[in-house]
């Protein structure tokens, strides 16, 4: 599992739980799920490793990520993509999932990254090209 859901999770104004949860809580949550051995974390520098790893030494209690999910307000993630690629094929052949994904990425950044940048550039076709069928 990718255990931040690509920074979502830890940013309270993008959460679907309006909340940000600690590095040690996502972990934690993906760690009790069913089948889940190990869980990926993306990181920019070393403060984040460290936030990372402190789920070894973590009590219960800074792992406990129920309040939050228990006091989440009711919502659907309908409009929210998850990038499956399921969605009907464009007829512009833009890869709507990556885009998506691209922009939910650059909106969770302070600073968009060249390399998000560049990822972006190197799709063959971009959202500029919709025609909005």
């Amino acid at each position: 599992m990718k255990g931040y859901a690509a920074g979502v999770l830890l940013n309270g104004k993008e959460s679907p739980f309006e909340k940000a949860l600690t590095p040690v809580q996502c972990l934690h949550y993906c760690l009790n799920r069913p089948a889940v051995a190990s869980v990926m974390v993306g990181v920019d520098n070393s403060s984040q490793v460290l936030a990372a790893t402190a789920y070894a030494t973590s009590s219960n209690k800074e792992k406990d990520y129920s309040e939050v999910i228990a006091n989440a307000p009711r919502s659907s993630f309908s409009g929210h993509c998850m990038y499956c690629g399921h969605c009907a094929a464009c007829s512009k052949k833009i890869d709507i999932a990556l885009v998506n994904k691209y922009l939910d990425l650059s909106l969770i950044q302070e600073n968009v990254p060249e390399t998000l940048k560049n990822h972006y550039e190197l799709l063959e076709h971009h959202a500029s090209e919709c025609i909005e069928c």
